[in-house]
């Protein structure tokens, strides 16, 4: 059985190159682009 805790957030896509992202993060881990909070997928 997978159990997913309740205070994971959703992963960030990058607004410049769609990459999926960990939600704790401040720039995307492929272009290097700030993270927008609103881009949540």
């Amino acid at each position: 059985m997978c159990f997913r805790p309740p205070t994971t957030q959703k992963p960030i896509k990058c607004g410049e190159c769609g990459a999926i992202n960990p939600a704790n993060l401040k720039v995307c881990t492929k272009c290097q682009t700030k993270l927008e909070k609103e881009e949540n997928i």
